[in-house]
């Protein structure tokens, strides 16, 4: 019965945005060109490459490398390490990726999943700092990535868990092939879904009239780039800052739906993402507000 009346509610909302396409097919096409400016422009020349690289240099056993550092802990760091640098949710690519290729087992990547969620570095830097300022944007960057890091710490490694897969001998321009395709299905699946959530965040914020922080809210659930640029409405830069943390440390509706599209091929359960992302907030809240108060406390900067 329970599924039977989420999918009737589910129906009755893809009618109700189908009826607003129909009567308002402007806005449609004006969100999805966009969106797909957005996309194109920023989001996919990074990633595709990033991904691209990524999954050769699995190909040809950098984990194998990273086990004599890291011994235990190597596909932990492999993940973490690029997953900070190609932002999210890349993590998730990752971790299926070693999964498909037997490099980890199940019980690891349940683990690695709840800490690798990350923002694109540039991202932060860029395009939150027209919003915060730069300081503020560095504590946001520094607050997600520490509480990232403590979960990881306190995540407990199995020691035979690393399978040493040495078989590496794979043609190159087969495997590039293989890793392209790969990419850009995964990209496919991260545009489709993203610019879902983009036009639903459109059709509210244009039919229903909403206090502000409400507004700012449903932006950063639905869509991470509407939400940071959105938030500049609220004048509290501290207020503003929280909204910003929790869009991206959380992850909005559509950051959920791809990774759990992403994990759906795998035996690896969505909620262990999920459990990784309510600590990862709260104890990127308490970071970011133990910052705050020392920058306040010694006076580095102002907030207003």
């Amino acid at each position: 019965m329970k599924k039977t009346y989420k999918s009737v509610f589910i129906l009755v909302n893809l009618i109700i945005i189908f009826i607003i396409y129909l009567i308002n097919s402007s806005l449609v096409i004006n969100s999805f060109i966009d969106y797909s400016i957005l996309f194109l422009t920023k989001l996919f020349p990074v990633s595709f490459i990033f991904y691209i690289l990524a999954g050769l240099m699995m190909d040809y056993g950098i984990v194998n490398y990273f086990s004599m550092i890291f011994k235990n802990s190597s596909t932990y760091f492999y993940v973490l390490l690029l997953s900070i640098f190609s932002g999210f949710p890349s993590g998730s690519k990752y971790t299926k990726d070693l999964l498909d290729k037997k490099i980890i087992k199940k019980s690891d990547g349940e683990k690695i999943i709840q800490f690798s969620h990350f923002p694109n570095p540039m991202f932060v830097l860029g395009s939150v700092s027209v919003v915060l300022g730069k300081e503020l944007s560095i504590i946001v960057l520094i607050s997600i990535i520490l509480s990232n890091f403590i979960i990881f710490l306190f995540m407990k490694k199995d020691n035979s868990s690393y399978i040493d897969n040495n078989d590496y001998n794979g043609d190159f321009s087969y495997l590039l092939s293989e890793e392209i395709k790969k990419s850009f299905n995964i990209l496919l699946l991260i545009y489709g879904t993203s610019l879902f959530f983009y036009l639903l965040s459109a059709f509210i914020v244009k039919y229903i009239t909403l206090p502000i922080p409400i507004f700012v809210f449903i932006n950063g659930m639905f869509d991470l780039t509407k939400g940071v640029f959105s938030s500049s409405m609220i004048d509290n830069y501290l207020i503003r800052s929280y909204f910003i943390l929790f869009f991206i440390s959380f992850g909005g509706l559509s950051i959920h739906m791809q990774v759990k599209s992403i994990l759906a091929d795998t035996s690896i359960s969505y909620k262990y993402f999920l459990i990784g992302r309510v600590l990862g907030t709260i104890i990127s809240f308490i970071i970011f507000s133990l910052i705050i108060y020392c920058c306040d406390y010694f006076s580095f900067f102002t907030i207003t």
